[in-house]
């Protein structure tokens, strides 16, 4: 069975067609980048959160370079988290070369990689979760959020890819049309708007995301986006639209996020049941696009 055509019950029940009122809580985080050990605070924090939540939401870079030790460490650390989980690859994931090897791992530990692609999730209770994941590319926001600051040679060299990005979503997207779900929500490495890269440099902004996956996420019925890759950017924003976006990369938050989402982009933070450890640190390296 195809990801894109799954329609499942979680918790262990058979799916109803009535649902609840109940908000969909998903717990969100990224930018593992996993070198040759599992951090503690890491495996802590996942550890605390398992259970507390209907879904485990991963924005990419779960590894530094994509190798094989790399993958089986975030193998590892996912296999013994218990609650549903999905992911995208980042960028420094997809700088390894073995993409099958690398998707068997993560689907062995209980993670379903999404890429290009949508997933509706039917919980117990009749609530129902539409999830568009896509890893997303660079490209810049120039016109409509920022200056163009970035030369034709180079805006030419990333187009293409941002452009079959932004249609890849838009398919995954036109997936979720007509499925009355409690709630949709798209998952992305990439950022679709300058309103979460905080104190990225603007020079840099092109690297981080572009504004053709803003537009994409505006023409739809979306009620959040989660994604990483801005380690110096901030939280909480909205696409044009008015899409709430959370950048939950670890850098950003220092821990995994907690959210209830509910219809018509009511997204409510989770007051966190543990005192937050001390923030994922991992080495700061020059990002570059792949």
């Amino acid at each position: 069975m195809h990801v894109e055509d799954r329609v499942e019950s979680f918790n262990g029940l058979p799916a109803t067609s009535h649902q609840s009122d109940k908000p969909i809580r998903l717990a969100a985080i990224g930018d593992f980048h996993l070198r040759t050990s599992i951090p503690r605070q890491l495996a802590d924090d996942l550890s605390a959160i398992d259970g507390l939540a209907d879904l485990l939401v991963i924005t990419g870079d779960l590894t530094e370079g994509g190798k094989i030790p790399e993958v089986e460490l975030a193998r590892d650390l996912l296999a013994g988290i218990r609650m549903p989980k999905v992911a995208v690859l980042g960028n420094h994931d997809r700088r390894g070369i073995r993409r099958k090897a690398m998707r068997l791992a993560l689907e062995s530990s209980g993670v379903i990689l999404l890429d290009g692609n949508s997933l509706t999730m039917t919980f117990d209770d009749g609530r129902r979760l539409g999830i568009a994941g896509v890893g997303g590319y660079g490209g810049g926001f120039w016109p409509e959020e920022v200056p163009d600051l970035v030369s034709a040679r180079i805006s030419k060299a990333v187009g293409v890819r941002a452009r079959r990005e932004s249609l890849r979503l838009q398919n995954a997207l036109d997936e979720l049309v007509n499925q009355h779900n409690t709630a949709n929500i798209v998952v992305m490495h990439y950022s679709p708007t300058v309103s979460t890269l905080g104190n990225e440099p603007l020079i840099k902004y092109w690297m981080l995301g572009n504004s053709l996956l803003g537009k994409v996420i505006d023409e739809h019925r979306v009620d959040l986006v989660l994604h990483g890759h801005a380690h110096l950017g901030n939280h909480i924003g909205q696409t044009p639209g008015g899409v709430p976006v959370r950048n939950v990369a670890a850098h950003v938050t220092g821990r995994p996020m907690l959210y209830d989402v509910c219809f018509e982009r009511d997204v409510r933070e989770v007051a966190q049941a543990w005192t937050p450890g001390v923030s994922i640190v991992t080495p700061v390296m020059t990002e570059r696009l792949r």
